[in-house]
């Protein structure tokens, strides 16, 4: 793992990266991970949280793959999907410098992992030896902790450990427009709203996609199914509850072959992603574990929710 964390590694334009190899098709690896799980091994299939992300002292995110096997990476950035490729044992650095959470799903073989990146990075430019200007302050998403979300679609509430603002959509109808990830592994649309001081948002999911840019939205009962923890009941009972993870994976899987196999290649095969980040929004609200927010505030595309600074 250290000697991928460490492998040489050119920067990549986030708005450009290289082709990928010619026998690269990302879509038909996530055919092939769904069909050889759903066939063979039922406990093995569960999108993974992806942990090799690192960010330099520039803040560009690094992918580094200290696995055995290439990986390949698919985000959407400036308008389009991206796919990044990261050989085994080797390493990536994205220049990115338009700030923002960016969802990714990537795939190798059977293995099928999630995550996310932060945009925001400082680029030197040419012949710049050295730190960053000492007034320049990386940028940082707005996170919840600990919070109560409202699966209103499954009729549950579940405690997620971590929720991440993506942005906000106009376009999505009223009820979804905001756009965040739980847990930085499923990508979620719904109504989030700054609690009164001290105390958690409310948080209203409508979807969620398991896989950020790959396959279809649900209604958020396949999170609600593999979540460990329910938030606290009025009477007070703190009791954590477990459900079964198995149908939820069985359910996982039905819905993405049958999703996948009616879309079987190019870009119509990935649903629809966040559209275009613009401008940061304006301080406004303040919530928890993430600083000032405007929530209210209106745009014709989705635009990253900053923390200040």
């Amino acid at each position: 793992m250290e000697a991928a964390k460490v492998a040489p590694a050119a920067a990549i334009d986030a708005a450009n990266p290289p082709p990928l190899r010619g026998d690269t098709d990302f879509s038909g690896q996530v055919q092939a991970a769904v069909r050889i799980n759903a066939d063979h091994d039922d406990e093995a299939y569960r999108p993974r949280h992806w942990d090799y992300v690192d960010y330099d002292e520039y803040h560009r995110p690094s992918f580094y793959n200290p696995t055995a096997t290439d990986m390949s990476f698919r985000y959407f950035y400036g308008g389009d999907y991206r796919t990044v490729f990261v050989p085994a044992g080797g390493r990536i650095v994205l220049n990115i410098e338009t700030p923002g959470v960016f969802p990714f799903t990537a795939v190798a073989g059977a293995y099928v992992t999630v995550g996310s990146f932060d945009g925001g990075a400082w680029l030197p430019p040419a012949g710049w030896i050295g730190p960053p200007p000492v007034d320049w302050v990386p940028w940082q998403p707005v996170t919840y902790t600990g919070v109560p979300v409202d699966f209103a679609n499954a009729g549950q509430n579940v405690l997620v450990d971590r929720v991440t603002m993506v942005g906000h959509d106009d376009s999505l109808p009223a009820g979804q427009q905001d756009v965040f990830m739980l847990n930085d592994s499923t990508l979620a649309r719904g109504e989030v709203t700054p609690g009164p001081a001290g105390a958690p948002p409310q948080v209203t999911l409508q979807q969620t996609q398991p896989l950020p840019g790959v396959g279809p939205w649900d209604n958020g009962q396949q999170y609600v199914n593999t979540a460990v923890q329910k938030p606290p009941l009025p009477s007070g009972n703190h009791v954590a509850w477990v459900v079964g993870g198995l149908a939820a994976v069985l359910a996982l899987l039905g819905a993405m072959a049958a999703w996948i196999w009616r879309h079987p290649r190019g870009e119509h095969a990935f649903a629809s992603a966040p559209t275009e980040l613009l401008d940061q929004q304006p301080p406004d609200d303040w919530i928890p574990s993430g600083g000032p927010i405007d929530i209210g505030a209106q745009a014709t595309e989705l635009r990253p929710v900053a923390s200040g600074g």
